[in-house]
């Protein structure tokens, strides 16, 4: 089913496809598990064309290939129609299709391809993701957690229902500030393996800080649910009050005994400027006899809070920066124990040396003539995700600028996901980050345009409007790269 989001805007004909996945995974207790795709297409990006005297619509083909292994486990390509309009010049927004596929447990290879069906000369869109199905039969398990942009009754079964509603899914996990409600839908299975008396079992769900991993105050939420094969979870949270910055939903699945016995997350961004935060607590944190009391160089601790940044929530960095800013002693040690004391109260000594441990690894392969290396691009992208799993150096590719391609295998609650930086300077080792596909990072499609403007001249802009791939030449590895990074 395809859904029309907005239309009050004019489009453009000829850019580059835009596509955008999300993608949920869901058992079904005594059958096979499924996968749910929802792909929502730019409708600015696609072409309209008349079919009916005064109606327009768009046709998009996408293909799914599902590999396990190197063989195909299953395929599919169809023809998507959007809605029909009548004023091409006042669309923009997107519209949406979600198909389900039956996938058996295990690891599988997605590969999605969207082309505009009305424009043959457009780039396809094109995705890779790694997919794990993993619904253990006879144990407690939480579905993957559905971001809800609306749902309602439903009235007849669609690609669309479950359980009984209608729901169109949020593929943008992003809430501006004129958003005050997070809606999400779970489903947990098996708890009547656990308790095969019947009764109820505790559940809990929150959101929680992504930076520091601490539960958010007032966004804490426990009730008890019937013990069944299938429990279903559809709630909405206030976030009206949520500050700006990166945070996991949590939903947790506890015994009677409140032990844990199944958990999911799902990863989604906030920005609430209108949103003040206070730290009121700061001046009751005892830091007498703390590793942070040792710090009583002002120089020093205002040095070891700007290593912070990459890890800091933003209202974290806002307060920090402002703090550095003064000659206040006893409140930038009380801010700086606070920091690792949340993250790891156990032991938060341990916690920042072992970070410290990284900045210092960083500062010796990143620094600049005029930089430390965290405050560098690669440094701080470093010190924010961790170490990627493969990283591509091509500082000396015909034509190209000098870049690097990191891949990570999951980062943030995502998967296959990639960092470029690129130096048009060969010599003070400051690479840039031109293009990240991870959520809230820079995001430049045309990001191959700028390494190879080396060789084609900063003007060049491509054979078609948008265009993202570099022309083909010898020696052009950076799309490859990007796609099958090695």
């Amino acid at each position: 089913m395809l859904l029309l989001l907005v239309s009050t805007m004019g489009m453009a004909q000829n850019k580059a496809i835009q596509s955008f996945l999300s993608y949920t995974t869901y058992n079904v207790p005594g059958d096979e598990p499924f996968i749910e795709n929802a792909l929502a297409f730019d409708c600015s990006s696609v072409v309209y064309r008349q079919y009916e005297p005064g109606c327009f619509k768009a046709t998009v083909e996408v293909q799914t290939i599902f590999k396990k292994g190197d063989k195909v486990y299953t395929f599919s390509k169809i023809a998507l129609d959007s809605p029909m309009v009548k004023d091409t010049t006042k669309i923009t927004g997107a519209f949406i299709d979600q198909q389900r596929f039956p996938l058996e447990n295990g690891e599988y290879l997605m590969e999605i391809t969207v082309k505009d069906l009305n424009n043959p000369k457009q780039i396809p869109y094109k995705s890779e993701q790694t997919v794990v199905i993993n619904f253990p039969a006879n144990q407690p398990a939480v579905s993957d957690i559905l971001l809800v942009e609306s749902y309602q009754k439903a009235v007849k079964n669609t690609s669309l229902t479950k359980s009984g509603y209608d729901m169109i899914p949020r593929v943008y996990a992003f809430y501006a500030p004129s958003v005050e409600n997070l809606t999400f839908y779970a489903e947990l299975y098996n708890s009547d393996k656990i308790y095969k008396d019947g009764g109820q079992y505790m559940l809990s769900y929150y959101i929680q800080s992504y930076e520091s991993s601490v539960k958010m105050k007032d966004f804490s939420f426990v009730k008890r649910m019937d013990v069944g094969p299938v429990n279903i979870l559809l709630n909405t949270i206030n976030i009206k009050n949520l500050p700006t910055g990166n945070y996991y939903l949590v939903v947790e699945m506890h015994d009677r005994n409140n032990n844990l016995m199944a958990s999911n997350s799902v990863f989604f961004q906030r920005y609430n400027p209108g949103c003040e935060v206070k730290f009121e607590d700061l001046a009751s944190t005892q830091i007498e006899h703390t590793f942070a009391a040792n710090f009583n160089n002002l120089d020093t601790i205002r040095e070891y809070i700007r290593c912070l940044n990459p890890c800091c929530s933003e209202t974290e960095r806002d307060y920090a920066n402002n703090l550095i800013k003064t000659d206040d002693l006893k409140t930038m040690q009380q801010f700086f124990y606070n920091f690792w004391a949340t993250r790891s109260p156990l032991n938060p000594k341990d916690a920042w040396q072992e970070y410290y441990n990284q900045v210092k690894r960083v500062n010796a392969s990143y620094s600049t003539r005029t930089k430390k290396g965290y405050m560098t691009d690669r440094g701080y992208m470093y010190l924010k995700y961790g170490t990627p799993d493969k990283i591509c150096e091509e500082p000396f590719e015909p034509g190209a600028y000098p870049y690097e391609i990191w891949h990570y295998y999951e980062v943030a609650g995502q998967r296959n996901k990639h960092c470029v930086f690129m130096s048009q300077d060969m010599v003070t080792n400051d690479y840039q980050l031109i293009h990240s596909d991870i959520i809230g990072e820079v995001n430049n499609p045309r990001w191959q345009m700028m390494i190879y403007s080396r060789f084609y001249g900063p003007d060049y802009t491509g054979d078609i409007i948008d265009q993202t791939d570099a022309p083909g030449a010898w020696g052009t590895r950076a799309g490859d790269l990007y796609r099958n990074p090695r």
